[in-house]
């Protein structure tokens, strides 16, 4: 419960002196030269759409994802059942003003890698937008995201998100996530 009210009290301390600051413009991480102002759903029919992934030190899948339009490295986690954020990642967004305690669905219980059970905050993310190659992208919108009150903990992207994505593989060779 502490846990609770910490983020609930950190959000609107974040919220109150955030409110005066422009949000920043979108940045592409993986310094690529996108043109992210072409907002199309893409149609999957046709084509495939490849998203550039790398492999961290401990060999996950790391993808460049905007959350309600903030740019974040996440690791593509099939393991996780939720999309996972941490309090640090949760200022971030109400200090450029992405999110509010409207944005709040409740606290949680959940189980992490190690076993052990946790109380996590839990909040709707609007939009999660997945870059691709070529202009594309994916889009997701309304997706709950658990909050790690660990501000070290590691952004995941969860089985909420995966499982409502295409089918898709690894192409190791090109660092690629094809979508069908």
């Amino acid at each position: 419960m502490r846990g609770i009210i910490f983020i609930m009290i950190t959000m609107l301390i974040c919220i109150a002196c955030g409110k005066r600051q422009k949000p920043k413009e979108r940045i592409d991480i993986w310094e690529e030269n996108v043109d992210t102002a072409i907002i199309a759903k893409v149609s999957l029919s046709e084509e495939k759409v490849l998203v550039p992934f790398r492999r961290t030190e401990s060999g996950l899948a790391e993808v460049q994802v905007s959350l309600n339009g903030i740019p974040f490295n996440m690791i593509w986690d099939t393991g996780a059942s939720v999309t996972c954020i941490s309090l640090l990642e949760l200022q971030k967004l109400a200090k450029e003003d992405k999110i509010s305690l409207d944005d709040y669905v409740g606290p949680t219980m959940s189980e992490i890698a190690d076993g052990s059970t946790t109380k996590s905050a839990v909040f709707t993310i609007k939009e999660i937008f997945i870059q691709a190659k070529d202009n594309k992208h994916l889009i997701l919108r309304d997706v709950a995201a658990m909050v790690s009150p660990n501000t070290k903990a590691p952004l995941l992207i969860g089985q909420n998100v995966i499982s409502h994505l295409p089918k898709h593989s690894f192409n190791e060779f090109n660092e690629v996530i094809e979508f069908e």
